[in-house]
């Protein structure tokens, strides 16, 4: 896989996390749009990545994941660069099935573990912590072998691994050579198949696992619901000691293994017309959801997925944008005054004072609201005593009517005025000084009635 990740890159989402606190994500890169993941780690892991950097960009197998390269950050972190593997883990598929894969797929995903092992081993590495976390789905729909953290070359001192999935040999501490990751392979066949890792019935207590598998003569139950081939497939993975034990070129040979090669055409076929591999943020299939309906699909088929196509499409012709003359279509917000009210001038004015009536009186709050209506051409008032002050944004004209009378026996007078013999602003002017002139009355002669 030739990607060549330039120094400017945008991480884009998280895909997992590592038990050895290194994370790994999505990310694209910001020169060509090409999408790989990133394994990252602080200061303290960053020399484990350093090393698994070496080990696999010496590796070249169609069932390894490949690795682009690496760089260092400021704060002391490294970040590893991989190839990207849209189609997630094996452990991931088996959480989808809800407890096991079916016989046919296990046996596919066993068939490219077992090349994969074939390529490491006839390199002299060994994988050390073969599981279906560590196996992922390419983009063709074939596994690879991924994380290479417990890697080592044949011979080597032990590094480590996951005790559930260790041979003999290693829990006793003595060896980790080839016919480890056999043994591995076997316990990630148990693993598809049931949806759980070998051992986990009973005690799951990892240094008590590690004493069975070490010190007795215990193997991985083998469920009994799979095939004859699957079952003398565990068995010769199962063989305690490693000299007895087959190889994976050898397992590759195997019945249950060989008939995976006639099946894998039509498992190419299913996982072409099931997804495409975006290949950069560009690509159509990286917006794509799993539960998009049929109709939202057949409209799909008509956009090109082509790059070039889908930057031309945003950049859409003139005629293409909305039609401003036209009145369709608008809403309504704020609605212009009517024709005839244009010379008209609205006159809102709440004006409010504080009468003390007699001695021994509770003073009174009067509010008196003016309201000029360019609808009608009338000029209104509103009063209010104490706090049932109006709140109606239009207040009925009363014309030549007399208003209710005021607690202070005041009365107020609604006059029609005809707008062409009266100028608007003039008349608000004189009825400003007739208010005030009224409340100035009211203040220097409080108990005197009025009529």
């Amino acid at each position: 896989m030739a990607i060549a990740v330039s120094k400017q890159w945008t991480r884009v989402r998280t895909l997992g996390r590592g038990a050895s606190g290194a994370e790994v994500f999505l990310a694209a890169d910001d020169a060509s749009g090409e999408l790989f993941a990133v394994k990252s780690a602080r200061a303290s892991g960053a020399a484990a990545l350093r090393r698994e950097q070496g080990i696999m960009s010496a590796l070249r197998s169609q069932r390894v994941v490949s690795c682009i390269g690496g760089g260092a950050g400021r704060d002391g972190s490294y970040q590893l660069f991989l190839e990207y593997a849209p189609g997630g883990s094996l452990a991931d598929e088996v959480a989808k099935s809800g407890g096991g894969l079916d016989g046919h797929t296990v046996r596919a995903y066993a068939a490219d573990v077992a090349t994969g092992l074939t390529y490491l081993h006839g390199e002299s590495m060994v994988h050390g912590d073969v599981k279906a976390r560590n196996v992922v789905v390419g983009a063709d729909g074939r596994a690879k072998l991924a994380d290479f953290g417990c890697a080592r070359k044949s011979g080597a001192p032990i590094i480590g691994g996951t005790p559930a999935f260790m041979a003999p040999e290693v829990a006793r501490g003595e060896e980790q050579g080839p016919a480890a990751d056999v043994w591995a392979l076997g316990c990630t066949v148990v693993e598809l198949a049931t949806g759980r890792a070998p051992w986990s019935g009973g005690d799951c207590n990892p240094l008590a696992a590690m004493h069975r598998i070490g010190y007795t003569d215990a193997v991985p139950e083998v469920p009994q619901w799979v095939s004859a081939d699957a079952k003398d497939f565990l068995g010769m993975c199962f063989v305690r000691r490693p000299s007895d034990r087959c190889t994976a070129a050898q397992l590759l040979e195997h019945p249950f293994l060989a008939s995976a090669a006639k099946l894998e055409d039509v498992k190419q076929e299913a996982v072409k017309g099931k997804w495409v591999s975006p290949k950069s943020t560009l690509d159509a299939a990286f917006w794509e959801s799993d539960s998009d309906s049929e109709e939202a699909a057949e409209d799909e088929l008509s956009v090109s997925h082509s790059t070039a196509e889908r930057i031309k499409a945003l950049a859409s012709p003139a005629s293409a944008l909305p039609d401003w003359e036209s009145d369709k279509g608008w809403i309504d917000v704020l609605s212009a005054a009517p024709a005839e009210a244009e010379d008209a001038v609205a006159v809102p004015a709440v004006e409010t004072i504080t009468s003390e009536g007699p001695s021994g009186a509770e003073p009174r709050v009067l509010a008196i609201a003016l309201e000029y209506s360019s609808d009608s051409s009338d000029l209104t008032a509103g009063e209010a005593n104490g706090d049932s002050v109006g709140h109606n944004r239009r207040h009925q004209c009363l014309g030549n009517s007399v208003f209710r009378e005021l607690p202070c026996t005041t009365r107020l007078f609604c006059n029609r005025i005809n707008e062409n013999s009266v100028r608007p602003n003039i008349f608000c002017f004189a009825l400003h000084l007739s208010v005030f002139l009224i409340i100035l009355h009211f203040i220097l002669c409080p108990t005197v009635s009025h009529v």
